[in-house]
Parts: structure tokens; sequence; C-alpha cells
């Protein structure tokens, strides 16, 4: 069965299936259960917090509360990062599955997507309830950027998925790909704004560059859609403000791409992969 849009919405009750049995199925696979994918990104904040504000002395001031700087982008790249781990080897930790009953392939991946997507969330409630609990310093006091929230986290999930498609189609035919991928995660970790603000890039490239050849480099670098995500969560959230117009701009259009380009790829790559399976 063609991984097509009426074919997948004609079985979404397999979608839905699919998604409870990932959320079990991670909670199966350590005693923490769902504990562990909020106490992961703790982990690593309370280690990245004590190397770069205790150990260099950066960031504890110029983004306070830095704990919770620090978490907002941790629970945000861990979704992106931990569906694109689970989609490299997807098709091939299926493949009885797919030779058996014929159903559009494609909701494995949205199953994966969905059921992370679904640990995000319950991490955000607990990240909002402890903001409300430690309030940022620098907060407007104005509650009415807290809109743009729903709109990141659809843009973050349409991001997310698009990836899967792709790199789930592309995993099961170049099996190294799943080592290429854990180097290139790590690198779009660092080269996100997880552990700094954007600002912090945007006056160094001003200084490297000035003038409008440095606001450029910064508006590649904000081509990132992760960029774009983490600065607007912790704009919304920990300071009260709104995102400039032409980064949603950015987002929007970029996160719409991305989808395509992974729809597009799965369906081209979808028989192909199950003849190679």
């Amino acid at each position: 069965m063609l991984s097509t849009y009426r074919n997948i919405i004609s079985r979404r009750d397999l979608l839905k299936v699919l998604v409870r049995t990932e959320l079990e199925a991670s909670v199966a696979r350590s005693r923490l259960g769902w504990i562990w994918w909020f106490l992961d990104p703790i982990l690593m904040m309370l280690i990245y917090w004590g190397i770069v504000a205790g150990l260099f002395g950066r960031g504890a001031e110029r983004y306070a509360p830095y704990p919770l700087f620090l978490f907002t982008a941790l629970i945000t790249w861990k979704h992106f990062a931990t569906v694109v781990q689970r989609s490299l080897g997807l098709l091939r930790s299926r493949e009885r599955l797919i030779k058996s009953i014929p159903f559009p392939t494609m909701v494995l991946p949205l199953s994966v997507v969905f059921s992370g997507f679904a640990y995000f969330l319950f991490g955000f409630i607990i990240l909002i309830v402890v903001l409300l609990a430690w309030p940022c310093a620098r907060h407007t006091g104005d509650l009415l950027p807290l809109v743009q929230v729903p709109l990141l986290m659809a843009m973050q999930l349409v991001v997310t998925a698009g990836a899967a498609l792709a790199l789930t189609c592309l995993g099961a035919l170049f099996e190294d790909l799943r080592l290429f991928a854990s180097h290139a995660l790590r690198v779009g970790f660092y080269l996100s704004p997880t552990l700094f603000g954007v600002d912090l890039i945007s006056e160094r490239l001003s200084k490297f560059a000035p003038g409008a050849t440095g606001e450029a480099l910064f508006t590649v670098y904000m081509l990132n859609p992760f960029a774009v995500l983490i600065t607007g969560y912790r704009e919304a959230m920990m300071y009260g403000q709104f995102i400039p117009p032409h980064w949603w701009l950015i987002l929007i259009a970029e996160s719409l791409l991305l989808f395509w380009i992974g729809y597009r790829t799965y369906q081209f790559y979808d028989r192909r992969v199950i003849k190679f399976l």
C-alpha cells in the first residue's frame, strides 16, 4: 500500500496503535520509564551548567536563570535528536511487519515523531511550572507572547517529521548513515543556540564582519530552524517578548519546505526500500 495522504488517513487507527506501542516500548526499555526522558536533559543541564557557568564563569548572569535557559534548549533538541536516531533504523527493525501485511509504511516514522512529541510535551509542562515558580528577573510581565508557544511547537513537529521521513528511507538504504548521524547531531547541537543565545552570535559576527556582511552571516545562521525555535521558546516564556516577524517567516517557510522534501523523499523510495529489505 502506497504511503499517500489518503491511505494514511484511512489507516489512522493503525497510527494511533503504533504511537501507543512506541510509548509503551520506550517505558518498558527502562525501569525509570518516561521519567528518564525528563531526567536525561536535567542531568545534561547540570553538566553544562557546571562547565559553562561554574568552570568558565559564563552565562550565569547574562542568561539568568541559566539552568532554565539550558533546559529549554535541551528538551527541544532532545525531541529532534531522539526521533532522528530512532528513524534511521526503523524500517529494518520493522521488516517482518512490513512484509507481513500491506499498510502505508509512512505511519512508522510518523508514530516515532508523535510519540517523541508526547514526551516533549510532558517535559514542557514541567518546564512551565518551574518557570512560574522561578521567574526570570528580565521578564516583561506580559503573558501575551505565550501565544507563540503552540505555533512554535507545531513548527517543531513539522520540521522533525520532515527530517524523520527522509532519514527513515535513507537509513534503510545506507546503514552507515546511523554512524554519521550521531556526529552530525552533535555538531548541530553545538551550532544551535543551546549553551548561549543568538545575541552572542550576532555580536561575534558583527565584530568578525562589520556592517552588512555580518548581518548577512547572522541571517544565514538563523536559517537553522532550531535557532529560531529555541530562541522563540526562551523569548516567549522566560522574557515575555515576541520574536521578530521575519524570523517567523523563515521558520514557517523552512518547516514547510523540509516537510515537503521529507514527504516526497519517502514517497520516492517507499516501494524501493521494501524491495531492498
